[in-house]
Formats: C-alpha cells, sequence, structure tokens
C-alpha cells in the first residue's frame, strides 16, 4: 500500500499501472491482482488508508508570547506539517486526481480545515480576548491565512519543485507580516 501510494502520488493514476506497483514492491503482479481486481480498486484502498491515517500534528504551545512572536511560530508549524511526506501525498493525489476520485477532495478539504485553519482561529480567539487582535471573525482570517500558505505549497506540487527552507521561511516572515496588518489591534 505504501508503495502503490507513492506511485500514485507521483506518476498520477492514469500513469501508474499495476505492473510497475509490483515491480516496485518487489513483488508479482498477480500477488497485487490477489487482492484488488484492478487498478481503480486498489486506488480506492490508497483512499481509504489516507482517510484512517492519523495526520494531526500539535501546534507549539502558547507560551503567553504576543501574537507578534506566537502568529509566525505557528504558521512555521503549519508549513512544516503541510510538506510533511504524507501531507504532501494527499495533496498531490487531491490536485492530480480529485476530479476522477471526488472522496479525495473531501479528504484535503476537511484536513486542511481540521489540522490547520480551525486551530489557528482558536489562537486568533485568544489573542482577540486579550486584546491583541482586533475584533474579527478569527476563522475567515486563519483561512485566508492557510489559503496563503498553500498557495506556495501548491506551486510546488503543481510545478514539481520541492520547496525550499529558505522559500519556507521567507514565507512564513511574508504571510506573518501580512496577517498580522489585517489583525493586529495595535
Amino acid at each position: 500500500m505504501t508503495v502503490a501510494t507513492d506511485y500514485f502520488a507521483e506518476h498520477g493514476f492514469a500513469g501508474t499501472t499495476i505492473d510497475a506497483i509490483a515491480q516496485a514492491a518487489d513483488m508479482g503482479k498477480q500477488a497485487v491482482y490477489t487482492r484488488f481486481t484492478d487498478k481503480e480498486r486498489l486506488f480506492d484502498a490508497v483512499i481509504q488508508r489516507l482517510k484512517e491515517k492519523a495526520v494531526f500534528q500539535q501546534f507549539p504551545p502558547d507560551d503567553d508570547s504576543s501574537v507578534t512572536e506566537g502568529l509566525p511560530r505557528r504558521i512555521a508549524a503549519i508549513f512544516a506539517d503541510a510538506t510533511r511526506p504524507y501531507s504532501m501525498t494527499v495533496s498531490k493525489l487531491a490536485l492530480r486526481e480529485g476530479r476522477r476520485f471526488p472522496d479525495l477532495v473531501p479528504l484535503l478539504v476537511e484536513g486542511t480545515a481540521q489540522r490547520f485553519t480551525r486551530p489557528l482561529a482558536a489562537y486568533l480567539d485568544a489573542h482577540k480576548q486579550a486584546g491583541e487582535v482586533r475584533d474579527i471573525d478569527t476563522m475567515e482570517a486563519a483561512a485566508m491565512c492557510v489559503d496563503l500558505i498553500l498557495a506556495e505549497i501548491t506551486l510546488s506540487i503543481c510545478t514539481d519543485v520541492p520547496i525550499s527552507q529558505l522559500q519556507i521561511d521567507t514565507s512564513v516572515k511574508r504571510i506573518a507580516d501580512f496577517t498580522l496588518r489585517g489583525v493586529s489591534a495595535r
């Protein structure tokens, strides 16, 4: 399943064959066909496995630092989580095969909301109550911030050019500065 997941992520559904997966897994293709009747059933199993896998990475604890210090740490944590191999696999599969396999899109959208947007909104809410964040819709602000982060990652996926740590660091600063200008009470 790991080999199939990686192969589908790198080559897409159309560019993947049972032969190639069997060869990469160092097994006979008949062994694959014994478990999965065709490539589509194998891909469905890959999607099911991705849905069941635990993906949540904890944000850094709120150490009573100001929002100007804590927000960049959270943005960096989102980048770190979203660029993990598992996260990149889900994103690649959803972008490349979401039209053919619509179950992938909710997996990506709900995963993004659960892992990134809701916790970031809760963080902004806490700082809003402390008077550091102005009276805004924190869920909307968090969603916009996450969208900016994911735009960088999507560009990397679409161009097949890995995002470097320098690019991530630059993006963290740029996105944090932009978000803080919009949410800061001061």
